[in-house]
């Protein structure tokens, strides 16, 4: 987060510990999160640019495949340096070509072999005769762009990121992403709808209780703000230090900074890593959560400290204890007798991203 929004984020949040926010609750129809109906409707905002991975995760002739819900791609970079993406499956009969990170100069199809350029260029057809009047056929393109050390994928926007991303632009560049490296991953099915686990990472209500055994001794109760941008949402919360500490030289020392990339990316800075989770609709009940943890370069062979943090954040708070609650709601909602949820001034930030939803579909 740049310096300039985390200090006024800061202020912010110093003046609610001494002026608790109050405003009239928020209610959401409980059939947000359990309709087949209304996901539907919500489908097509997942046509927005998707988070794929760390650009330093594609050298030169290096191939990844690329699944998530409603988007599948092989990503590569050719021996110039150019990423490409293209969607996974041969021109002849659409068998996957690559099922796991490789690095190559060219991609055969495992099936017939039929062989494609990193760029998607088809430029060998086996017994090529056999297939008179054929059109030459090159990997289909899925959209595709580089920007703050992250790869893009899919939706009209992604050829203008800086538009899709607005006034969150600086402040990715801000991360300084393009230097660190990945250094696990993770991808899970959890029972429960898609926009309870972005309401989790949006609420800094819950730190006492639901994560009392884990990280709540890093932080103070309820201290956190956020602001809209655009349709996307920046936050911090505030840790212990903040109280201990009048001039602020590193905001993550003091505050944990996070934005919410509309519809459902969330990136988090921890004192010495970020977390990028980027989550999809399944069903109704059922989300694809996707967490890449990044890390400084320079520090990268500090394998037991990641480790420990990784245990910490991605095994425990997310998974067991994040990810656990989201599951608890849609049991609660499961009976039908629950009609609404209720939100109150300390999770506004719900009301903005509902209320973007809204205006969208």
């Amino acid at each position: 987060m740049r310096a300039d929004t985390a200090a006024r984020l800061i202020d912010e949040v110093r003046r609610s510990l001494d002026e608790p926010p109050t405003s009239p609750p928020f209610r959401v129809p409980a059939e947000r999160y359990t309709s087949a109906e209304w996901l539907a409707r919500e489908q097509p905002l997942f046509a927005a640019p998707r988070i794929a991975m760390a650009a330093s995760s594609l050298a030169p002739g290096a191939c990844r495949p690329f699944d998530a819900p409603g988007l599948s791609a092989l990503v590569t970079r050719d021996l110039e340096g150019r990423v490409h993406a293209h969607v996974n499956a041969c021109r002849h009969r659409a068998t996957r070509l690559v099922d796991a990170p490789c690095s190559a100069k060219a991609i055969v199809c495992p099936y017939h072999g039929w062989t494609y350029e990193l760029g998607g260029r088809n430029i060998h057809v086996p017994h090529e005769t056999a297939f008179p009047g054929l059109d030459r056929r090159d990997l289909h393109a899925v959209p595709v762009a580089e920007r703050h050390g992250l790869v893009w994928l899919g939706g009209p926007a992604t050829g203008d990121l800086a538009a899709y991303l607005g006034p969150l632009d600086d402040e990715l560049a801000a991360l300084g992403l393009d230097r660190h490296v990945a250094h696990r991953e993770s991808r899970t099915v959890r029972a429960c709808n898609w926009k309870l686990v972005i309401e989790a990472f949006l609420d800094g209500y819950h730190i006492r209780t639901l994560h009392r055994d884990s990280i709540y001794r890093f932080f103070l109760d309820a201290a956190s703000a956020a602001e809209r941008a655009g349709d996307h949402i920046r936050a911090l919360t505030a840790r212990r230090t903040l109280r201990e500490t009048t001039t602020v030289t590193d905001p993550r020392l003091v505050a944990t900074p996070s934005f919410t990339l509309f519809p459902a990316t969330t990136i988090i800075e921890h004192p010495d890593f970020v977390s990028v989770i980027t989550v999809a609709p399944l069903a109704p009940d059922r989300t694809d959560f996707h967490h890449v943890m990044l890390v400084p370069a320079e520090r990268a062979a500090e394998t037991e400290h990641w480790d420990r943090s990784w245990a910490l954040i991605e095994e425990t708070v997310f998974q067991r204890e994040d990810l656990w609650v989201c599951e608890q709601i849609q049991k609660g909602l499961a009976d039908g007798r629950t009609t609404e949820l209720v939100f109150g001034a300390l999770e506004n930030a719900a009301e903005w991203f509902h209320a973007s939803i809204a205006a969208r579909i």
